[in-house]
């Protein structure tokens, strides 16, 4: 995914190549100067550089289309058949190093932002330099849009929301306290403690989304979040980074969804449902209320309970459950 320039400053291609060179690549590699940017390892297109953690047996078949692609060293990389492999001691920690020193993260002016003349805006609104805000939207008291968000047609956003690097379709609705594009929970290990990643990606609500009071949905760490038309989100409800939500989908309050999840069109999420991340909902499929989802559920299918399963089997092993307990009492 390219770096959207509404949201970053990123440094000239010669400087990338230039840090390129202190991890062990000579400035006469060929794939040095073809470096121009960088992305995810699914999404990076020739000119990105991008990373994999993984060993070399879990090499994809398809391989990356980046021109530069940081792995692990100490493996047998020649098995995988990829001349954009380059071995470093801990591919994403060098990878984010790189992009740290690239990519500057906000954009502020003093120069007043022009205002349409059909906006409402609140007199305590903050709107900062490069957003736009479409005919008939408002915004409410104490909010904040940042640097180049941009805002579609009748959207409405409440009192004491944030909006950052984000794109918001026509005739959505943002409930007060909103927290919409800051920082995912993306960790690092660094010598004696974590470390923060920065994030790179963005969050997209499509047209006529919902987001309910206090709720977060956290930006993208390389690529977006993306919430589907028409889909309804609970107050004190939270969206990890890269989380892909379909379509005309409900979240009832409560609801904590972790990073790189996928949610198909027409789910339904009971309240205080929780799923681990790179999970796979698909289309039409429910979740009862208070599941624990660890794994993926297919499309059209209903499941509860902790660890969540096929509702069925899980009514069944309470009945059960249920029985046993009543037998031991009978005996004692």
């Amino acid at each position: 995914m390219p770096i959207d320039p509404r949201f970053f400053f990123t440094a000239e291609a010669s400087l990338l190549r230039e840090m390129a060179t202190s991890y062990g690549l000579s400035e006469a590699d060929p794939r040095v100067g073809l470096v121009r940017n960088f992305g995810s390892f699914d999404t990076a297109i020739p000119g990105d550089i991008c990373f994999f953690e993984g060993r070399c047996r879990d090499w994809p078949a398809a391989g990356t289309k980046a021109s530069l692609c940081l792995v692990r060293e100490n493996e047998n990389w020649e098995t995988a058949s990829s001349s954009s492999i380059v071995p470093v001691t801990n591919p994403r920690k060098v990878f984010f190093d790189l992009t740290a020193k690239l990519v500057s993260e906000e954009r502020h002016s003093d120069r007043a932002p022009a205002i349409h003349p059909e906006a409402d805006v609140a007199p305590s609104a903050v709107i900062e330099n490069g957003s736009a805000i479409g005919e008939g939207a408002s915004i409410g008291p104490f909010s904040y849009i940042g640097p180049g968000v941009q805002i579609g047609k009748g959207t409405r956003v409440g009192s004491h929301v944030s909006i950052r690097f984000a794109l918001i379709g026509d005739g959505a609705k943002l409930l007060a306290g909103a927290r919409i594009g800051e920082d995912g929970f993306g960790l690092i290990e660094g010598p004696g403690h974590m470390t923060d990643l920065p994030h790179y990606g963005r969050v997209i609500l499509q047209d006529s989304v919902t987001i309910g009071a206090n709720t977060s949905v956290d930006r993208g760490l390389l690529g977006d979040t993306i919430i589907g038309e028409h889909t309804k989100i609970d107050n004190q409800c939270h969206i990890g980074h890269n989380t892909v939500v379909g379509r005309n989908v409900i979240m009832v309050a409560y609801a904590g969804i972790s990073g790189s999840v996928k949610i198909g069109d027409n789910v339904q999420l009971g309240g205080r449902v929780g799923i681990a991340d790179h999970i796979e909902i698909g289309d039409g499929a429910q979740l009862a209320a208070g599941s624990g989802l660890t794994r993926s559920v297919p499309a059209g299918e209903l499941w509860g309970g902790y660890p969540a399963r096929p509702i069925k089997n899980w009514h069944r092993e309470l009945v059960w459950t249920s029985k046993q307990v009543r037998r031991k009492r009978s005996k004692a």
